[in-house]
């Protein structure tokens, strides 16, 4: 229950940086990293981690927990992250940056990028600095997944953020309404 207070405290200082109101479901963060394996050569970074559902996932597919960086702007929850998983490596800041901060963070080749953020509510000039860190980022092979809410998923600067992606990506697929979560939500995935 705390953490969902977290989330709607979070939200009620700044909803457009936020963009939900409950943390993502377990149905959502499996749905996430479904078919996802690394090797210890190969990292993952996640972008808006919040409180850590996706984390929690990510964590069963790691290979290294050395091999994974969390890009998140809230330094609150920041500190939640580092107090549940303490053997993981957390970094404030923002996934516009997130090159540099794999870099600077000496881990492996990327070979995912999960992703928290809402795109629906991120404005283009933020959408767009995230997708040029991305396109920075992916080598092929590389696989970057993100969640959009079923009702989210008609706006239209949803629809230009898909379009922007696969205009770089190309190969995009959506799963099913992941229903068991709040709201439901589709995942999105390119692969490079």
């Amino acid at each position: 229950m705390s953490e969902h207070l977290q989330f709607l405290k979070a939200f009620a200082r700044n909803p457009a940086k936020v963009g939900a109101i409950a943390p993502s479901s377990p149905r959502l963060a499996s749905a996430m990293v479904n078919g996802l394996s690394l090797n210890d050569e190969q990292s993952i970074v996640e972008f808006g981690p919040g409180t850590g559902p996706f984390t929690e996932a990510i964590r069963g597919v790691l290979a290294k927990h050395d091999n994974y960086i969390g890009i998140e702007r809230d330094p609150k929850f920041i500190g939640i992250l580092r107090d549940r998983f303490p053997q993981m490596n957390f970094i404030e800041g923002s996934a516009e940056h997130a090159k540099d901060l794999h870099q600077e963070a000496g881990i492996p080749p990327v070979k995912a990028i999960l992703c928290g953020l809402p795109f629906a509510s991120l404005p283009p000039s933020v959408q767009d600095g995230v997708i040029a860190s991305l396109d920075h980022m992916m080598q092929p092979g590389t696989q970057f997944r993100t969640f959009q809410y079923v009702h989210a998923y008609p706006l239209p600067t949803a629809i230009r953020f898909r379009k922007q992606m696969s205009s770089l990506f190309g190969k995009f697929t959506r799963s099913r309404a992941v229903l068991r979560n709040l709201p439901p939500a589709y995942v999105l995935r390119w692969e490079r």
